[in-house]
């Protein structure tokens, strides 16, 4: 099988680059890199004509494309889709670096389980540093936690990957209820049914969350995720919506879209749940950022 990688971002040429050098030492080349591009400058078409004889002496095609429709990483991810020629589009965030092994785990998937549709790798969890393994600081993540939980918001598990969750610890692979956007891989012939949703403008937040769902709810047990195909993702700030200790209304408004398109009245419902449980979290951030004065 061969992989065809969709990369779509907003500004992040430093990240482009590192995702770049990752992609380069996989142990299984990609087809093809295609980075579609929302920045309005010139500065992510300059990474890439940096890169290109770096990729063509492994024979991978990197094709530039720039978006020229509203921006939105829903419409940028279609875009490449509708571009990609291999039986496998991964697709990556920007700022995310990969493992060297990570296409050939994510392939490993696909070809050791005839009925997976989609599959993701995992990300590794950043050093969370403890100071002095402070009682405190324990008490506060594992309450935030188990807040999240009762709030249906994305919260940590181990071996279990259910919608509003996410394997901290991950020992095997297991089957997923959705694919986290900063990489996913799909079978190529999915786009042929299923689309990234447009109306998701801007900083489309949880786009990846209401395709990947869809698939699961028509196709269940088809989407799978590996702790052997390692990614680190770093959550740049740059090209990203910057928020308060609360949500911003853009953020908002595309959590309600995705929740209600997927569940109708009943999404409103969770939607209405989860903004109940980030108030609260917000609520908690405050007191601990006044604590730790």
């Amino acid at each position: 099988m061969k992989v065809s990688v969709v990369i779509p971002t907003y500004y992040r040429s430093e990240d482009l680059s590192e995702l770049f050098d990752s992609l380069l030492k996989q142990t299984v080349k990609p087809l093809e890199v295609i980075v579609v591009d929302d920045t309005p400058s010139n500065i992510i078409e300059e990474v890439c004509a940096k890169y290109q004889g770096k990729f063509e002496r492994f024979n991978i095609k990197l094709v530039y494309v720039r978006n020229y429709m509203e921006r939105s990483a829903a419409i940028a991810r279609n875009i490449g889709a509708s571009i990609a020629t291999g039986d496998i589009i991964l697709f990556l965030d920007s700022d995310v670096v990969v493992y060297p092994d990570y296409a050939e785990k994510i392939l490993e998937v696909f070809e050791k389980r005839s009925n997976a549709l989609g599959a993701q790798g995992w990300k590794v969890p950043k050093n969370v540093k403890i100071e002095k393994t402070n009682s405190l600081f324990l008490l506060k993540h594992c309450t935030s936690n188990f807040i999240k939980k009762v709030f249906m918001i994305q919260h940590f598990t181990k071996d279990s990957c259910k919608l509003f969750e996410y394997p901290i610890i991950l020992t095997k692979i297991v089957d997923c209820e959705y694919l986290h956007g900063s990489n996913m891989a799909y079978k190529h012939e999915i786009f042929n049914h299923f689309k990234f949703d447009e109306n998701l403008k801007g900083y489309s937040y949880m786009e990846d969350l209401l395709l990947s769902h869809s698939v699961h709810k028509k196709y269940p047990n088809s989407l799978y995720i590996t702790p052997y195909a390692k990614c680190i993702h770093k959550v740049s700030k740059e090209g990203r919506t910057v928020t308060s200790l609360f949500e911003s209304p853009h953020l908002r408004k595309c959590r309600k879209y995705v929740l209600t398109k997927l569940f109708g009245i009943k999404g409103l419902f969770i939607f209405f749940w989860q903004t109940a449980g980030l108030l609260l979290l917000s609520t908690m951030r405050k007191v601990w950022h006044y604590i730790r004065r």
